[in-house]
């Protein structure tokens, strides 16, 4: 893997050397000296920065220049920006379950349960373990699935607009730079402070975090564009719902068969070193869904999908929701299973949990396109909204750090109202009991912390992303 990412961070560069000396045409010219030629990637969404850092939606105000002559004309699509800001929301929401779940994420991080028990039973159920199961695979299942997707759908009319050099370039230095950002900086000092704060060795370690998407997300587009400098584009209209379905099952069995060859469940065992190749958070995963997902927001752009999700009959609509329900109630009832005895119920948790992601994540997508389309569309769009959506990409590179210092305010003051705290496992903390061992922290501890974290965290990462990509520099990649 290392070999992997030295080649690859190599050639992007070589890349990005070589795009510098490309032949540039009149209007990437033209296109510098105007304050709305600089393009911002936030993450899934491409949105246009005026000189003092501020942002509007591509979709929403620059799409009509963009498009090509050949594409459909442009709908407003304010919708996808919101879906956007409402998905980056709960990937926080799902880092702050994660660090008081099964420290499943990164920074400081405890435990209201034993992830190597919890199937085969052995400790007291307690009261966070299956809401905070159900919320984290309900997501886990899809919600990366969309983010590929919007993102993918604005690479044609954003390459048609640049032409390749440019395209390239904007996509280095905005999806580069965070990760640059993180991976050599942001993560190794959060480590380093942590491991002191918890009495461990110092380290100054690269980390990936949540910016593996962000660095994939560059590599699909970097490919795409090559790609489409040599073949025609695809022309064909959108597959019905329920033929879109049956893909589902189909990449279902690919994930099934790749977690079986990559050594199991990510959700049970962790898998094995070589789902995560190349900083890809699960290559089963990848393979199955990201790289389709991303596929399909191309080839929706350049046939006008959107419009096919937007005019879907009112029973296939509720159909689909009906599907979601169904697949709903299929974790809750696995892990209802798991956690109590249930007779009559056999649901195998590793078959149910290798097969379901992909079929999940169709009709999810679905119905979250066609909900916020439906909901979510309307134009002017509100400042909170609009502000929200530019700060949203800087919001999902830097999340851990606030996250990481209000959960370092949470164990100062467990510590001052006479809770004792150990560390384990490097930087993860639980508490000891009267006779001096290792224990989980209270049930009121674990939700107080959850609730206090989880707000306070959501209330200075928004304002400060937003104020903090004005910055020099950070305007031009966030």
């Amino acid at each position: 893997s290392a070999y992997f990412n030295a080649t690859n961070f190599i050639l992007l560069g070589l890349l990005g050397l070589g795009c510098l000396f490309w032949p540039r045409r009149k209007e990437d010219e033209e296109d510098d000296n105007s304050p709305a030629g600089a393009e911002q990637v936030v993450v899934v969404v491409e949105s246009t920065p005026a000189a003092d850092g501020k942002s509007t939606s591509d979709s929403a105000k620059d799409a009509p220049t963009e498009a090509p002559t050949e594409a459909p004309p442009k709908r407003q699509v304010i919708y996808l920006s919101n879906l956007k800001t409402f998905l980056t929301f709960i990937v926080v929401t799902f880092h702050v379950v994660c660090i008081f779940s099964s420290a499943a994420a990164t920074g400081l991080q405890t435990y209201s349960f034993d992830p190597e028990k919890f199937l085969v039973g052995g400790e007291p159920i307690r009261s966070f373990t299956l809401p905070s199961q159900i919320f984290f695979n309900m997501n886990q299942f899809y919600f990366m699935a969309p983010f590929y997707l919007i993102s993918a759908y604005f690479c044609p009319r954003s390459l048609d607009r640049k032409g390749f050099r440019k395209f390239v370039v904007d996509k280095l230095v905005r999806l580069g730079g965070a990760w640059l950002l993180w991976t050599m900086l942001l993560a190794p000092l959060m480590q380093l402070i942590d491991m002191a704060y918890a009495g461990q060795p110092l380290d100054w370690a690269y980390d990936r975090g949540t910016v593996w998407f962000v660095l994939w997300l560059l590599n699909f587009s970097v490919v795409y564009a090559a790609i489409a400098q040599f073949i025609p584009t695809v022309k064909m209209s959108m597959p019905h719902p329920f033929i879109l379905l049956v893909i589902g099952v189909g990449l279902s069995g690919v994930y099934y068969g790749m977690t079986a060859a990559l050594g199991g469940n990510l959700q049970t065992n962790g898998g094995s070193n070589s789902v995560h190749f190349g900083n890809m958070n699960g290559w089963d995963y990848g393979i199955a869904m990201y790289i389709p997902w991303f596929i399909a927001g191309i080839v929706g752009s350049r046939n006008d999908w959107l419009k096919s999700v937007e005019e879907m009959s009112t029973w296939v609509v509720w159909s689909l929701r009906f599907i979601v329900v169904g697949f709903w109630t299929i974790i809750f009832m696995v892990f209802v299973q798991a956690l109590f005895s249930i007779p009559g119920s056999h649901l195998d948790f590793e078959l149910v949990f290798d097969l379901l992601p992909h079929v999940y994540a169709m009709p999810m997508t679905l119905v979250v396109l066609q909900l916020f389309h439906q909901y979510f569309n309307a134009s002017p769009q509100s400042k909170l909204m609009r502000n929200a959506g530019s700060a949203a990409y800087l919001v999902y590179v830097i999340q851990f750090w606030p996250m990481n210092l209000v959960m370092m305010t949470f164990v100062e003051i467990l510590k001052a109202a006479g809770t004792p705290i150990i560390f384990i496992n490097g930087h993860n903390f639980i508490t000891t009991d009267a006779e001096g061992n290792g224990t989980y922290l209270s049930e009121g501890a674990i939700w107080g912390g959850f609730f206090f974290v989880l707000v306070l965290t959501q209330l200075i990462l928004w304002p400060l992303s937003f104020y903090l990509r004005k910055l020099p520099v950070m305007n031009k990649v966030f």
